[in-house]
């Protein structure tokens, strides 16, 4: 039998990478896991960009000014994760891209202490992460190469017991501010399309599935919104919409009226933003509330915006602020949204 090409025993390598990170990731109680997953996920996520490099004949080596290669401890040189991403998913929209993107900067900020914490925080994100590597490695490899037969659904209750949420939260409060302060930047620096991607941080609403089962029938079913038939959107809209009328817990602490939001927007971009025009035509293009007289004032994207019910109006939230302060400070994206062209503050430079 033939030999199989370099580029074969390098995907191989980056496959047994990923089911390494997914089995160390899921042993009970096994210390370190969601470290080991990260690190042995970029190794898998960087051999698979370098067998598609060595199939395809693209040079990935680094070379200097004088033409020749660049070496370290006597091995050549070749692009990281990160120089792979540019050539791969070109674009900083990417919901993928900025999902690797994310774990390449969440490794060095990982402390042990509090691994299990965050490991629990990032588990959409994690879970994104290993289904961007199957998907990924199936549209550059084929689906004989995919590892649906090596992974399984994991078995576990925490985040199906009815006070998961309650738990997650406490979960957030007790990490360090500075990595939670971290994850909200890096999701808030995102376009609104991307950090709300499954590619990016996989949600899921798990509803069990009742009545009679055929011999078809699979424990668990994936199903993307381009597969959906219409009446299959509109019982998910529903859903959502009931899960949304919950109410949420109003503490004005980091919370702002349209007034403050204007005057942090418009200090922080040294433009005019004003609170009864700029802000109103911000909170409609991006849909983070309904209109005044829409009769369900409860129904808040509530990450940015929500009802204060005594006071009868709305607060926005930190994430809110970061969110404009970043969005507009590109010119054309503030006349998009506002309808307004940039006016500089006097003294501003």
């Amino acid at each position: 039998m033939a030999a199989h090409a370099k580029w074969w025993y390098t995907l191989q390598a980056s496959r047994s990478e990923a089911v390494l990170a997914v089995d160390l990731y899921n042993r009970t109680a096994a210390e370190r896991s969601l470290e080991a997953f990260v690190v042995h996920m970029h190794m898998a996520w960087l051999y698979l960009h370098h067998a598609r490099f060595l199939r395809d004949g693209t040079d990935f080596r680094y070379r200097g000014e004088n033409g020749r290669f660049i070496r370290v401890d006597g091995e050549i040189k070749t692009w990281e994760l990160s120089r792979c991403l540019l050539m791969s998913f070109p674009s900083d929209k990417d919901p993928v891209r900025a999902n690797v993107e994310f774990f390449i900067k969440i490794r060095n900020k990982i402390e042990h202490r509090y691994e299990e914490l965050l490991a629990t925080v990032l588990s959409g994100k994690t879970q994104a992460h290993v289904l961007n590597f199957e998907e990924t490695l199936i549209d550059w490899f084929g689906a004989k190469e995919g590892l649906g037969d090596s992974l399984r659904f994991p078995v576990f209750v925490s985040s199906l017991t009815p006070d998961a949420v309650q738990l997650l939260k406490k979960t957030h409060q007790r990490l360090p501010r500075g990595i939670t302060s971290f994850i909200r930047e890096q999701d808030d620096a995102l376009p609104a399309a991307v950090s709300g991607d499954w590619r990016y941080d996989f949600r899921v609403l798990l509803l069990p599935q009742t009545g009679p089962k055929s011999d078809s029938d699979v424990v668990m079913r994936f199903v993307r919104d381009d597969e959906m038939t219409d009446e299959q959107r509109e019982a998910r809209d529903v859903v959502q919409t009931i899960v949304r009328n919950k109410q949420v817990a109003v503490q004005n602490k980091g919370k702002h009226k349209p007034g403050a939001v204007a005057k942090i927007v418009s200090d922080r971009l040294g433009v005019k933003f004003s609170a009864f025009g700029h802000h109103v035509a911000a909170w409609k293009h991006y849909g983070v509330r309904p209109e005044r007289n829409d009769g369900r004032p409860e129904l808040t994207e509530s990450k940015y915006c929500v009802w204060d019910e005594p006071h009868d109006d709305y607060l926005y939230t930190d994430a809110w602020v970061r969110k404009l302060t970043v969005e507009l400070a590109d010119p054309s994206e503030f006349e998009r949204v506002t309808g307004k062209s940039q006016e500089r503050l006097p003294g501003k430079p």
